[in-house]
């Protein structure tokens, strides 16, 4: 692919389709859904990103005959590192636990995992809409309502006082328009950076070849 055939994929084909399936879930028609497929949908094209931006190497593909490896965690979390803003909201850290809690439990297991918490805690999954921040939030669970306080997109929350719970908070329409802008920076960075080109096409040329 030439760097104008780069740059038309992610204008008129990556982006038009993340509006359409994704940003249509978030403005919907009616109050309900869009948790799960958002964020699935989201992490599933940040993969694709990720491969492109971290590029598929000669060592790696003489060492990967069956193309396992084009694309990896490490490199959805780099690009997630490198491109996701705000930078303090989008910390290494807590963009690993995003992405094992959400990613891989999304995709391989239909819901979020729930992972190990600072020691005997259990850190588990939490969906919201509309705004950033809320000074309190009521959640409907299995054991009724329950009001949150302090609650802000991709931060660690509790009403636990026995610090045992704990939820990894996600707001879908902060993620997903946080991941607009990632595309826009990694494209404008990309429409300037050869090196960026190159490993796109190492890693999209992979993707495409026949097995």
């Amino acid at each position: 692919m030439t760097r104008d055939e780069i740059l038309a994929f992610i204008d008129q084909e990556l982006l038009p389709q993340a509006k359409l399936e994704i940003k249509n879930l978030i403005k919907p028609y009616t109050n309900q859904g869009g948790y799960f497929v958002v964020v699935r949908q989201v992490l599933c094209m940040v993969d694709f990103l990720g491969a492109t931006y971290s590029g598929y190497s000669v060592l790696e593909r003489k060492n990967d005959p069956r193309g396992e490896k084009i694309s990896m965690s490490k490199k959805a979390v780099k690009y997630i590192n490198s491109f996701f803003k705000p930078k303090n909201v989008y910390k290494l850290a807590m963009v690993d636990l995003l992405y094992k809690m959400y990613r891989h439990g999304l995709v391989h297991l239909y819901q979020p995992r729930i992972l190990k918490y600072k020691n005997r805690g259990k850190l588990m999954w939490f969906f919201y809409k509309g705004k950033r921040f809320w000074l309190r939030k009521s959640v409907d669970t299995n054991q009724g309502k329950i009001i949150f306080k302090n609650v802000d997109h991709l931060q660690i929350i509790t009403q636990d006082s026995k610090n045992i719970k704990f939820y990894l908070a996600v707001c879908i329409d902060a993620l997903y328009e946080d991941f607009e802008k990632s595309v826009q920076l990694y494209r404008d960075k990309l429409a300037k950076t050869k090196t960026l080109q190159t490993r796109w096409r190492t890693a999209v040329n992979a993707i495409c070849k026949p097995r």
